[in-house]
């Protein structure tokens, strides 16, 4: 298959995922039933789903069994957000999601002169301020 053809392909996919599950449920589904701990690197694993990448490869990153592995990758099957690749035998994510980036909500700058500024950064989310 051209390049071209690929990407079209690629795009294509991504779109009716969008469309038709949305952002939210796909990642919801990549989430579900994982450690707290490990969900982040489930999304890394999602979003590394490119059809060149083999199972045992993707299991190191969050650091499973190839077989924990496969059966993640038989349950995101079945929920229909990823597909094999004729060509590799390995999986295709639908889509990149989002990934989540921890950012403090204060940050404390020191001037040359010793002076201490307070800044208060929005949270990236939803531009609010966190409140804890």
């Amino acid at each position: 298959m051209s390049k071209t053809l690929e990407t079209q392909n690629k795009i294509i996919i991504s779109l009716l995922a969008r469309s038709a599950l949305g952002i939210k449920e796909i990642e919801r589904i990549v989430r579900s039933g994982k450690k707290k701990e490990n969900q982040d690197k489930f999304v890394l694993v999602y979003n590394a789903l490119d059809g060149s990448k083999s199972g045992t490869e993707l299991a190191k990153i969050v650091g499973i069994t190839k077989q924990g592995m496969s059966q993640v990758f038989q349950t995101w099957e079945e929920e229909g957000i990823v597909y094999k690749n004729d060509e590799t035998g390995f999986y295709v994510g639908l889509l990149k999601l989002p990934i989540k980036r921890k950012s403090p909500t204060k940050t404390k700058v020191v001037s040359l002169n010793n002076e201490i500024d307070t800044t208060i950064q929005e949270e990236e989310e939803n531009g609010k301020e966190n409140k804890n």
